[in-house]
């Protein structure tokens, strides 16, 4: 039992993790660049310094130089950064993306919890039920919903409690949205 088991197939040794010895070089295949080595200076690149007078130094605190702003003009049309809109007839509780009838433009609307009827009843019914008439004011789930436009502030929509939507034309009349 004093022989050892030889395990290097084709008198190949098992790998070495130990430091790299020398560096063989890569062969070359006709028709190819050679590999790049970045230890070695690229004789194809070429850095040229930018011209400060003889002995002087570019300034520690350069600031790098950048195209002056460009003036905008009140005629033209800002892109928008909304894709889609949604109806004004569809609005319901939270803020969505609308197309203003007033200003033309695509923007978010602005959502404001107001008192309502839904309001003043739910407070009635929880007056006569728990002596808790005061609730549905301090809560906005007991509240209509104003959509304003967040561009020029116009009243566009009312989400009632009871989840219809009134749609406040720009003319001043109310249309009701179908259930």
């Amino acid at each position: 039992m004093s022989e050892k088991a030889n395990y290097e197939p084709n008198g190949q040794g098992p790998p070495s993790y130990g430091p790299p010895g020398p560096a063989q070089p890569a062969p070359v295949v006709p028709g190819t660049q050679p590999p790049y080595h970045p230890t070695e200076p690229n004789p194809e690149i070429q850095v040229q310094a930018i011209g400060y007078p003889a002995g002087q130094q570019q300034p520690q605190n350069a600031a790098p130089q950048m195209d002056p702003p460009q003036p905008y003009v009140q005629g033209q049309p800002q892109p928008s950064q909304y894709p889609t809109a949604f109806p004004l007839h569809a609005l319901q509780r939270t803020p969505q993306v609308v197309d203003c009838p007033a200003c033309h433009q695509r923007e978010m609307t602005r959502t404001e919890a107001v008192n309502g009827n839904s309001t003043h009843a739910w407070a009635a019914v929880l007056c006569c039920c728990a002596c808790v008439g005061c609730i549905p004011y301090f809560v906005a789930y007991f509240k209509n919903v104003d959509h304003h436009c967040g561009r020029c502030g116009q009243l566009l929509a009312t989400f009632h409690g009871s989840g219809h939507v009134v749609v406040h034309p720009q003319g001043g009349q109310v249309q009701q949205a179908p259930k």
